[in-house]
């Protein structure tokens, strides 16, 4: 079974043989769940409908294994099923199958999908953020409808980038192009002034200035903006090439393929655009083909692409990399970003700065880390202690919870109270310092992410405000578990834990 589905990966159109139907009917019988799963998804493959209705079960049941519904979205995907899309619709308040669905909604053209993504975008991890743009700008009428959210802000308008708005003047819409230049802005495809802006950005990129940026900071606004397509140290995407290697050193060389990124343009990073005859349009690299289809790889997603399917397909001449990219930020965000990427090594991630009421000097909202019930410790001291006497950085409530004298290996376990049940965002601000340790955080057994390292030397500074993806949380008291995992290698072993608090946003 593995070898067929071997031999038809990257195909559509599939015939399907005679001996198919009594064939299948014995492998779904089979006492092994791996047969069985094999079974649906070659029976996909051959086009046989016949498992669509009971994958559209198995999918939207809450009461059945999140393992099984994941795989049947995922044979619902692989299969094309054109009454899928309210099964789809069903689970986007679902965390674990949501940024799925998104994107599997971008095939179909249903209007509540625009309404049901704009309603939910402001709760969406930043990955489901990406995925939602993804699918609402695949489609004429649903792009008109992120565009009217952009205009009254309910959803901020620099989530649209310039790639995204090549991908809309495909379509080639006269009241599309409009609203894009009446909310957006204007794109263009070439610019005559590229070098003067060079010349400009030189100026604002000093080395003072990029000397004294805070490339931790960096390093969240490459995430935010550039990791969709691009790897550097081993994260992000591949829909660009890996900069890893590049002379990122080098300032010149960095501006000129940000600011005019299609000046030069290797052949395998030429954008394909595809216009198909549901009138979707799709872009992206292509990394496969084969006699019926082309496999893609969007800004967000691989899809298979059947080439009965396609009214038209063009080798695009402009780089997938958008221009504008420092334009559309900060200024201090774009230095921060400019000195993360000339820097030779991986630095500490450092999140938002934490917002502080300046009349109360605290947190809305935060359980304030001193405050937190102690119910469990395996080794060392926990206590409250002031921070006022730090002055590179700010703590809410200027105290936090200190731990100290605990080993690798050692847990501390916190409890968080949770009002009312419902779904909630869990925001974290812990301390960093040189005799700091890797600490991992766990939420009721679960991993919050990986392993965060607290080392931070000379200063001693917070970690800024790291965000988890939402979680269903029942009412009630609920466990923050913090276990010490090692330590940088240039840190002091004193393996210390501070807490500035633990925010729940619903």
């Amino acid at each position: 079974l593995d070898e067929i589905l071997r031999a038809f990966e990257g195909r559509v159109d599939i015939p399907m043989p005679k001996s198919w139907t009594p064939a299948y009917d014995q492998l779904v019988k089979s006492k092994s769940p791996a047969v069985r799963e094999r079974a649906d998804q070659i029976a996909v493959l051959l086009g046989d409908n016949r498992i669509f209705p009971r994958m559209r079960e198995q999918l939207t049941d809450a009461a059945a294994p999140m393992e099984q519904r994941q795989q049947a979205l995922a044979i619902l995907v692989r299969g094309r099923d054109a009454l899928a899309v309210a099964s789809f619709q069903a689970v986007l308040d679902e965390p674990k199958l949501r940024g799925a669905a998104i994107r599997a909604l971008a095939a179909f053209d249903d209007p509540r999908t625009s309404e049901m993504l704009v309603g939910r975008y402001a709760k969406l991890t930043a990955d489901e953020q990406r995925d939602a743009i993804g699918t609402l700008v695949s489609r004429p009428k649903s792009a008109l409808a992120l565009l009217d959210a952009m205009e009254d802000q309910r959803i901020p308008r620099t989530d649209l980038h310039a790639y995204h708005v090549r991908q809309l003047l495909e379509f080639k819409t006269p009241e599309l192009e409009k609203r894009i230049r009446e909310v957006w802005g204007e794109i263009r495809a070439t610019s005559a002034d590229k070098q003067s802006k060079i010349a400009e950005w030189k100026t604002r990129l000093t080395e003072p200035k990029l000397t004294g940026a805070d490339t931790s900071n960096g390093r969240r606004v490459f995430a935010k903006t550039c990791a969709a397509c691009h790897t550097l140290f081993g994260e992000g995407g591949k829909v660009g090439p890996d900069i890893t290697g590049s002379n990122r050193a080098n300032l010149d060389y960095l501006l000129e393929n940000i600011l005019d990124p299609s000046a030069v343009l290797g052949k395998d990073y030429r954008m394909s655009i595809f216009v198909m005859d549901d009138g979707r349009v799709i872009s992206g690299l292509v990394v496969k083909e084969t006699d019926s289809a082309f496999t893609v790889r969007t800004i967000n997603d691989t899809v298979v692409v059947a080439k009965r399917e396609i009214d038209e397909q063009q080798l695009s001449p402009l780089s997938l990399m958008p221009e504008g990219q420092l334009d559309q930020l900060p200024a201090a965000e774009a230095v921060d970003l400019i000195a993360y990427l000339r820097s030779p090594t991986q630095v500490a991630l450092k999140g938002p700065r934490a917002p502080i009421d300046p009349r109360t000097k605290r947190v809305p909202g935060a359980i304030e880390g001193e405050s937190l019930k102690i119910i469990g410790k395996t080794g060392g001291s926990a206590r409250s202690q002031p921070m006022g006497n730090f002055p590179k950085d700010a703590w809410s409530g200027a105290d936090h919870l200190w731990w100290t004298g605990a080993k690798p290996g050692e847990q501390l376990t916190l409890e968080i109270p949770v009002a009312e049940a419902g779904e909630y965002k869990i925001e974290v601000v812990m301390t960093k310092a040189r005799d700091y340790g890797i600490v991992q955080l766990t939420f009721d057994g679960e991993p919050l992410g990986p392993p965060v390292d607290l080392y931070n030397d000379p200063d001693v500074i917070t970690t800024g405000v790291l965000d988890f993806p939402p979680r269903l949380l029942k009412a009630g008291n609920h466990k923050l578990s913090v276990e010490i995992v090692g330590a940088n290698p240039r840190a002091v072993k004193a393996y210390m834990f501070g807490l500035d608090y633990v925010r729940l946003q619903p």
